[in-house]
């Protein structure tokens, strides 16, 4: 009986060995939740191409400049739509990357980051195209604009689709892999094992990239120190509502 009792206490006292790698969270997992954003961003794409093929197709020639105008104004209000979303998805990802899962923040880092690059970038050209336009149709612009399919309205409309097959397969390459992602579930990368904790904790592999090494080593001393302070936070609130209790004296 007496011999069980250490080890009955060590079992007790096995979860407090290493108390930062045990969050108040009760280990359970949280999923990233960018995929109903990446899949409203897409169908947003699609939608103002469809509007553009529309315009182009069945607008009637004195009215073409007028759908020309309305797809820039599209484009706009799409560019502010992306800075937007790119804004809410890197703040799910770094939450993420708080939260233990350095790993599958550094996979999809360049994913998450396309989007706002070829939106921006679609537009640049689109304004190119405006001034290119203006400067060569100079004061017959609004002739040519009824041009058929050979009009303005028809470029916005085919650099639209173009950026639209593009955004559709960087998205849909994303939400599988964070479908994937949510779906294994799996423990933060700290918690993976000996050897992917001390690999990530600072141990140079011989063909190892020294910029991704510093990191990961940053990235984990950010989790460690995040877990730290909520386990401080927990043992103060512990010992405020802690109540001495007096033990009457026997006379």
């Amino acid at each position: 009986m007496e011999a069980n009792e250490p080890r009955m206490q060590n079992q007790d006292t096995a979860p407090l060995m290493d108390p930062v790698l045990f969050s108040d969270d009760g280990g359970t997992f949280k999923p990233l939740k960018t995929v109903p954003a990446f899949s409203i961003h897409l169908l947003i794409s699609t939608i103002i191409s469809i509007v553009g093929i529309c315009l182009a197709a069945t607008w009637e020639p004195e009215k073409r400049c007028d759908a020309y105008f309305v797809m820039l104004y599209l484009r706009a209000t799409f560019w502010v739509i992306t800075y937007l979303f790119d804004h809410y998805v890197k703040r799910e990802h770094d939450a993420l990357r708080l939260n233990g899962y350095h790993d599958f923040h550094r996979d999809t880092a360049m994913q998450k980051g396309i989007p706002l690059h070829v939106v921006s970038l679609w537009n640049s050209m689109l304004l190119a195209v405006q001034a290119l336009i203006h400067h060569y149709y100079g004061e017959n612009f609004f002739v040519h604009c009824a041009a058929g399919w050979l009009s303005p309205v028809a470029y916005v409309t085919l650099f639209n689709v173009a950026e639209n097959v593009v955004l559709a397969a960087i998205h849909g390459c994303y939400i599988s892999k964070v479908r994937k992602f949510n779906k294994a579930a799996p423990p933060p990368d700290v918690l993976r094992g000996a050897d992917s904790a001390s690999g990530s904790l600072g141990l140079m592999q011989p063909e190892g990239n020294t910029a991704e090494l510093l990191e990961k080593q940053a990235d984990l001393i950010a989790y460690l120190r995040d877990h730290s302070n909520k386990l401080n936070q927990k043992l103060h609130q512990l010992q405020t509502s802690v109540h001495p209790v007096r033990i009457p004296q026997i006379p």
